[in-house]
């Protein structure tokens, strides 16, 4: 300690005249330094609460997300394709006329149907204008 002292009592020694700005910017710094810690840690505090819910969050929806998978792979799984019930031709030609015919069968009554109700449409469109 004694030789601090003696340091800085020797007038020999020639100190620079922004000395004392040098200090204060220096001094400045390490408090605006220090205030940004302050900020880092509070921002941090807040990225470890957010880490924290979106883990809460995350685990759940990634298990839903498996089961989902299994059972959705199971399912196709236990669905049978459909196999070709004829092996003639001739046979599943005969078979798509029959159903084509009842399609069409169906749908002429429809139309009969339709036909029949389109002049009383017409008549009561004709009426409310």
């Amino acid at each position: 300690m004694l030789d601090l002292e003696r340091i800085a009592s020797d007038e020999s020694v020639k100190v620079p005249d922004s000395l004392n700005h040098d200090i204060a910017v220096t001094a400045r710094a390490l408090e605006i330094s220090s205030k940004e810690d302050d900020k880092s840690q509070e921002n941090n505090v807040f990225h470890k609460r957010y880490r924290k819910i979106l883990k809460m969050i995350s685990y759940p929806a990634a298990a839903v997300a498996i089961i989902t998978i299994g059972m959705g792979i199971s399912f196709q799984d236990s669905i049978t394709t459909p196999k070709d019930t004829f092996d003639d031709p001739k046979l599943a030609y005969q078979q798509m006329e029959q159903v084509f015919g009842f399609i069409s069968e169906k749908m002429n009554a429809g139309l009969a149907i339709a036909d029949a109700a389109e002049p009383v449409i017409d008549k009561t469109l004709n009426a409310l204008r």
